[in-house]
């Protein structure tokens, strides 16, 4: 997945600004920054869910060039291949928790319902919720919802998932059920591309860090250069004291 010179505004708000930016593959990436800086847009974009004006975005075969119109045929194939994950988790609330995962499988991908439901209980078990199946969303706590809406992800066999403050709406104890399945994915080389505002976890889990302020790129590169990169940039240095402990145990990180 690669981008070259992405625009996009909002009215007046240059909220994207000449993005270049290589997300690779089997990579978990996380894109951090303070609030209102561009990195939703910038995430959303990757979906097609934000159109912007100009720049080149290039995923495996596909080709698009923001100028111009896309065909709809186009969005579709850059939808089956990049799953989202949203802060408020989007399921259906009048369907199951197994008929929201095997839902995409079946009217998207076409797939059989009998082996699309056998492989739904297959990512519940994984997330930790097959025995939730038969449940419907109200039923559900939301660190429950948010592990249902990644495993829906999953059914589609995306080649990337990508994240947008998926546990931000949840209190910790509920957070950590989501993170850890998203530490298993990482673990698992699953490509995904996640929005946090949790830097902890971040710094545990990202395999390269984005760092996003004002619509442009200040920092593109490892995790371990993005912690170390604060002893030296204020900017960053600033940023990472504002938003995590200023002293994280260096024993914690598996990078």
């Amino acid at each position: 997945m690669k981008l070259q010179g992405l625009n996009k505004s909002f009215g007046a708000n240059h909220v994207l600004q000449d993005i270049d930016l290589e997300l690779p593959e089997r990579a978990t990436t996380v894109i951090v920054g303070p609030s209102g800086s561009g990195k939703s847009t910038l995430l959303r974009s990757l979906n097609l869910l934000e159109r912007p004006e100009s720049g080149l975005y290039q995923l495996a075969d596909l080709q698009i060039d923001f100028s111009k119109k896309i065909p709809a045929k186009q969005v579709l194939d850059v939808r089956k291949k990049t799953g989202m994950v949203f802060q408020d988790y989007n399921l259906f609330p009048h369907k199951s928790v197994l008929q929201n995962v095997i839902e995409g499988p079946v009217q998207v991908l076409k797939r059989d319902k009998n082996e699309a439901t056998k492989e739904a209980y297959e990512l519940l078990a994984k997330v930790g919720l097959k025995e939730k199946a038969d449940f419907y969303p109200d039923q559900l706590s939301g660190g429950q919802a948010q592990r249902v809406a990644i495993a829906r992800s999953l059914a589609m066999h995306p080649e990337y998932i990508l994240l947008d403050e998926p546990t931000s709406a949840l209190d910790p104890e509920l957070e950590g059920e989501v993170l850890k399945v998203l530490a298993d994915l990482a673990n698992e080389k699953q490509s995904l591309i996640i929005v946090t505002h949790n830097l902890f976890f971040a710094r545990q889990i990202a395999t390269k860090i984005v760092f996003v302020e004002d619509g442009r790129i200040i920092f593109d590169g490892p995790t371990k250069d993005f912690f170390n990169e604060q002893q030296k940039n204020t900017r960053i240095h600033d940023f990472i004291s504002s938003m995590t402990f200023t002293d994280i145990d260096e024993g914690t990180v598996n990078n």
